[in-house]
């Protein structure tokens, strides 16, 4: 009777070491572009909730024949003490309410209509000019669907960490229309924290 010698079956150390050095390698690429791709989506949902939400107030101020502002909040965990504030950023949260006195200010007998929540942590807003009809004050639509601003203004959309991400503009204009673009070049604008 012929014994029949086993054939190993398996893999070799080296081709195992070979593996895991295309693997790791795959990861070293792979990880920067996912974290990348992470902070792009969580600052293209901060500039569609601007957009959403400018554009819902002009929508309610004309709706409604009544101004509706839309500013930064205080984030109160109780409703009743909501209010607007003068230097807030608008990554802490807004809010939208109806101004029937157009005072700028949420007074007891008028409606708070959209509470929005902070923003995560390392996404910033920020307006592109400062002084007067500025975005820092918050946008105020009248019954017409106009807005107070003097002029076109921006909201820059950044991420604190800056690798290799675009940033986003949110552009309010005096008609009340509110858009989105990418900005390339925003190093020396609104991201700039200046």
């Amino acid at each position: 009777m012929a014994v029949r010698k086993k054939q190993a079956t398996g893999y070799t150390l080296i081709e195992l070491m070979a593996v895991l050095a295309i693997a790791s390698a795959l990861l070293v690429i792979a990880i920067p572009m996912f974290r990348t791709q992470v902070q792009n989506s969580q600052m293209s949902a901060a500039a569609t909730d601007l957009l959403s939400t400018f554009m819902s107030a002009k929508s309610q101020a004309i709706g409604r024949n009544y101004p509706v502002k839309v500013c930064i909040s205080n984030n109160a965990p109780d409703d009743n003490d909501l209010e607007c504030v003068d230097n807030g950023q608008w990554e802490d949260g807004w809010l939208t309410f109806v101004d029937s006195d157009n005072s700028g200010q949420i007074n007891d007998d008028e409606e708070v209509i959209q509470i929005h929540p902070p923003l995560t942590e390392n996404i910033t807003v920020r307006s592109s000019r400062t002084g007067d009809g500025t975005l820092e004050n918050g946008v105020p639509y009248q019954p017409n669907g106009l807005t107070d601003l003097t002029a076109t203004r921006e909201l820059f959309i950044c991420n604190s960490s800056r690798h290799g991400v675009t940033a986003r503009v949110v552009i309010v204009s005096i008609l009340g229309k509110a858009s989105i673009l990418k900005d390339e070049d925003v190093e020396e604008d609104g991201c700039s924290g200046e």
